[in-house]
């Protein structure tokens, strides 16, 4: 299976709210995050960049989360890293990450992103994105008998982004949809027959904002707004999407509030919920806090 990864979503929108011209001088920063929702998921996440130059920034992060919805639960571990180059009105990245439930579900994802910043405000970014997705279940073999299976299938992604930021507001939008190999249809066909027993509900990952990128994804559309203050931020965001094998659509809705405690230091808070077909709606809480250099 071909190695992939995702970014850390923490450095993705810290990304998004920083002004698209602006550049870093040399240092680092480092973000942790607690999330906590009402069907007993929970999250711990910790990301780091060191900016070695102007022109690149490192990262390296990982987290643990677990997510319990109806009669799967998963609980998993992710480690990610990446780089970001930016020259002029040009950026690359390049991240990957890890996230494996060691009972159900494994998932790594290599994404790589290209913008270009133009009239000042806009930024448009082309999303290429590599997903390999493994996952075991068992079916009744002869006499009754329980058999291990494990299935593997990868995706392709591609989509775009636009961000435009003012004195004050940011906004942004994107998409990212999914094309997987053949062999996506031979396991949603598997998960379909009759002899198929302890088949995980994969559509309970993207109904956790704590999981959701670790799922099996046919398409992501994301869109968001923040208002700038002195030493603080507010913001709201949408994200929809689709499980690939159950066919489940799945929206969720945050608010987002930042504070600088510090030159250095800084709070960040988030409130949501997500609702899934065939689930409940899951309201989820999070808090968080920054330090950079």
């Amino acid at each position: 299976m071909r190695t992939l990864a995702c970014s850390v979503a923490l450095v993705a929108t810290a990304s998004v709210f920083s002004p698209l011209t602006a550049v870093a001088a040399p240092g680092f920063s480092v973000q942790t995050g607690v999330y906590v929702d009402d069907a007993d998921g929970s999250s711990l996440d910790v990301a780091a960049q060191l900016r070695a130059a102007d022109w690149l920034t490192l990262s390296l992060g990982g987290g643990q989360s677990r997510t319990a919805l109806g009669s799967s639960d998963f609980e998993g571990s992710s480690v990610n890293g990446g780089a970001d180059l930016r020259r002029g009105n040009f950026g690359a990245g390049l991240h990957a990450s890890r996230w494996e439930d060691s009972d159900q579900f494994r998932s790594r994802v290599l994404n790589g992103e290209l913008s270009w910043t133009f009239a000042d405000s806009f930024e448009v970014a082309l999303l290429l994105e590599d997903r390999a997705l493994e996952l075991d279940y068992t079916t009744v073999g002869a006499l009754g008998r329980l058999v291990p299976q494990t299935a593997a299938f990868d995706g392709t992604g591609v989509g775009a982004r636009l961000t435009w930021t003012g004195e004050s507001w940011t906004a942004w939008a994107g998409r990212t949809s999914y094309d997987y190999d053949d062999d996506l249809e031979r396991l949603i066909a598997a998960s379909r027959a009759p002899t198929t027993r302890a088949f995980p509900r994969l559509a309970a990952l993207i109904n956790s904002v704590l999981t959701r990128t670790a799922g099996a994804i046919d398409y992501q559309s994301d869109f968001g707004i923040e208002r700038a203050f002195a030493r603080a931020g507010v913001g709201a965001s949408v994200s929809l999407s689709s499980d690939a094998i159950s066919g489940a659509d799945s929206g969720t809705y945050a608010v987002n509030f930042r504070y600088d405690l510090t030159t250095h230091w800084s709070l960040d808070a988030s409130l949501g919920t997500t609702d899934t077909e065939g689930f409940e709606a899951v309201k989820f809480a999070g808090l968080g806090f920054s330090f950079r250099n």
